[in-house]
């Protein structure tokens, strides 16, 4: 018979197993994933209460556990995030593992003004996602991959690539901006106030931490690409991996393939350097942005994401699952 417990230090060896189980189901689907033989570790999240583990006698069957609450997540609430290797769960009977999970999670969540809840699902457990659907999450971001091997794209006479160098700031100050400003808009509507000054671009490329790829045609700058180390989670962490963190190409060479020429190239040079794979993370209401990176890219992560009325706890002055009253309830 299940249980729902406080997650706690004797469940972290065998919720990692769990979360190690769940990833090599993933990479069976995506085998240009990075093979691993252990994913981060978990006592982190045994050091707030915000987190459960659900079991059967002495077996785990599942865990969902969360960073500690910050402000302003997707919003101006307070909100919290389980990263993808933070929950997990056996495959038998999993969506149900999953719905009680999520609702002792949530309830400490709630309880705790956190009403802006997001978890990092891997993309082909279907069965999870379809429960996360069900409990009112939708989709926000993907998290793809892709090995380094190249992508054969047409010749364009007069387009040329190299990585970009200071006498390239202009631009690359532009396309953040702009980049910023597309995204604030339907039906993105990410909130963007930044200013990316020509300054700020060349303190990101003399720092060696973001370097920049520019397709040129004419010799004048079209497209970039910006690339990072890090990425978004364990998997594309990892030393084989170089994640695309920034993209663009002006309007009025968009549709000729500059920019997949520019990715064919980048996979080139990213071989030459010792990367087996690649990276991408996007916002998958970015039709622009989906349908680019989903022609070579394979998804591996969803983010879910839920916004819960804040007006449950001022309602119920603090006391989660109080009588609503009759004015309140639905006809």
């Amino acid at each position: 018979m299940i249980k729902i417990h406080d997650f706690a230090m004797h469940h972290v060896n065998k919720a990692q197993e769990l979360a190690l189980m769940n990833y090599n189901e993933e990479r069976a689907f995506v085998p240009s994933l990075p093979p691993l033989d252990k994913l981060p570790g978990l006592e982190y999240y045994t050091k707030h209460n915000l987190n459960v583990a659900a079991t059967d006698g002495d077996q785990l069957l599942g865990f969902m556990c969360c960073h500690e609450p910050w402000d302003d997540l997707f919003g101006l609430c307070k909100g919290t995030c389980s990263d993808v290797h933070a929950h997990g769960a056996v495959k038998q009977n999993r969506a149900y593992i999953y719905d009680r999970l999520y609702q002792a999670a949530a309830e400490k969540w709630v309880a705790a003004d956190v009403f802006s809840h997001c978890v990092i699902l891997y993309e082909h457990d279907l069965e999870t996602n379809d429960i996360f659907f069900k409990n009112g999450f939708g989709r926000r971001c993907v998290d793809a991959m892709r090995e380094t091997t190249p992508i054969t794209v047409s010749a364009y006479e007069g387009v040329t690539f190299r990585q970009a160098i200071n006498d390239d700031a202009d631009f690359i100050a532009m396309a953040g901006n702009q980049t910023g400003i597309h995204l604030s808009g339907s039906p993105m509507f990410m909130p963007y106030d930044g200013d990316e000054t020509s300054e700020d671009a060349i303190k990101g490329l003399e720092s060696g931490e973001y370097p920049c790829f520019i397709a040129l045609e004419k010799n004048r700058p079209v497209a970039f690409f910006c690339i990072r180390k890090n990425g978004e989670n364990f998997a594309s962490d990892d030393s084989s991996v170089m994640n695309i963190c920034g993209a663009y190409a002006l309007p009025e060479v968009r549709g000729r393939g500059i920019s997949e020429g520019l990715l064919s190239w980048l996979m080139d040079w990213l071989r030459e350097q010792g990367y087996a794979r690649c990276g991408v993370d996007y916002e998958c209401f970015n039709y622009t942005a989906r349908k680019f990176w989903g022609k070579y890219f394979t998804p591996y992560t969803n983010g879910a994401v839920r916004r819960i009325d804040e007006r449950i706890n001022k309602n119920n002055k603090g006391s989660i699952g109080t009588k609503i009253t009759k004015e309140n309830q639905v006809k």
